[in-house]
């Protein structure tokens, strides 16, 4: 039989150096293609982040901006009311009844304090944000007025909107302010009636009998449905809604397992009207993953207007210790920032944060309002594989006086 010339197969050198060729381009493929798909992954998780902050800023954004909507600025009679119970949240940091105006005080529109969230060196953490109005819990029930005027004949005609989901129902619990323009000032004071109980308040099938002992001929009178719930209408233990902005890590730890270390999630509570007490229910997470909340309030005490270069006209807090009663706020408070500091996306292995620290807040006159939380104290060692995201709330509450 007659052999081809050079008919020899692959030496056993040269089929190794094949198979490391293959493998080498094998590990460069599949590297390549890991890191795309851990881009891609990180991609999504970013978009998820930033629908997320969207939409949770929009939720604080629309109270702030509510803020002092439907709140008494005195009362007509002696007025006691309750607000939150003490302790009534499973904050470890502050106790939510700090912020009342109960049992007697015309409600101030926001309030904030020291959280104790991610507390650092100096004994600053990020905030807790008290906002009073009747819109607070965005129900359905809380969400109806209407106008009510009285004739010189003493004849009661009330302005109903013809909509069934704006005019308030009969069962519904409403309390009742009268407005007074005496020159070129107002008043709105609440309507009391000590054969009501509580006094502030009553079903609105109850109305003409609740005004009438209180009523002079042409007042006007606006009457507000309040209520946390959306089903039923129970007896109110205070003349508006509340509710509180809070960051906190849950106790069993239930949050994502993509969130940094000693990050927590921004909750929204509403203070129920309950005759076993106002508590803070439902917790409503808004955005996870947040490491910290601060708060500026522009404070145009001259009625020159606010100046971003003036930081005397900006502070950080309003609360009980400050000193400004409802009036105050409701004349001076001009705007109010929100910061929150969050993590973008997830942990990446393959990226370094550039810097220890970061302004949550901003500065005004050159002076920093909020603080400069420091990652690495805060969040540990792992914060440069973390993205980390300020979000920016700027509302200007439209329902206080002169805004």
């Amino acid at each position: 039989m007659l052999m081809m010339k050079n008919s020899r197969g692959f030496t056993l050198i040269e089929l190794v150096v094949a198979m490391a060729i293959m493998v080498v381009a094998i590990i460069i493929a599949a590297d390549a293609f890991d890191k795309i798909m851990y881009k891609s992954s990180q991609t999504q998780k970013s978009s998820e982040s930033d629908i997320a902050g969207i939409f949770g800023l929009e939720v604080l954004r629309t109270d702030l901006n509510n803020a002092g909507f439907g709140l008494p600025w005195s009362f007509e009679g002696t007025v006691n009311y309750a607000e939150a119970a003490s302790n009534s949240s499973a904050l470890p940091g502050i106790d939510p009844a700090t912020f009342n105006d109960a049992p007697s005080n015309p409600p101030r529109a926001i309030l904030s304090g020291d959280n104790g969230f991610n507390k650092d060196s100096t004994g600053v953490g990020s905030k807790y944000i008290v906002i009073k109005s009747v819109l607070a819990p965005t129900s359905a029930l809380s969400n109806t007025w209407q106008t009510i005027y009285y004739s010189f004949t003493g004849d009661k005609t009330a302005r109903p909107w013809g909509d069934t989901t704006r005019d308030i129902a009969q069962t519904t619990n409403v309390i009742v302010l009268r407005n007074v323009m005496t020159g070129t000032s107002q008043t709105r004071s609440l309507v009391t009636n000590s054969a009501f109980s509580p006094s502030f308040s009553t079903p609105f099938s109850n109305i003409s009998s609740f005004i009438s002992p209180n009523h002079s001929n042409g007042d006007v009178f606006t009457v507000y449905g309040v209520s946390a719930s959306t089903t039923s209408a129970p007896t109110l233990i205070m003349p508006f809604n509340r509710t509180d902005y809070y960051i906190r890590r849950p106790a069993n730890n239930n949050i994502p397992d993509y969130c940094a270390p000693n990050t927590g999630i921004l909750y929204k509570s509403v203070l129920t009207h309950s005759a076993a007490g106002g508590t803070l229910t439902p917790e409503i997470p808004l955005l996870n993953c947040v490491a910290d909340m601060q708060i500026v309030y522009g404070m145009d005490s001259s009625g020159n207007g606010l100046n971003s270069t003036n930081p005397n006209l900006y502070q950080t807090d309003i609360n009980n210790t400050v000193g400004y009663p409802a009036d105050v706020i409701r004349n001076q408070l001009k705007e109010v920032r929100v910061y929150i500091l969050a993590q973008d996306g997830k942990r990446d292995p393959h990226y370094t944060y550039p810097s220890q620290t970061i302004e949550v807040g901003e500065k005004f006159g050159g002076t920093l309002m909020g603080r400069d939380f420091d990652l690495k104290a805060m969040i540990g060692d792992d914060y440069v594989h973390y993205r980390w995201k300020v979000y920016t709330i700027t509302a200007r509450p439209t329902n206080l006086l002169q805004n």
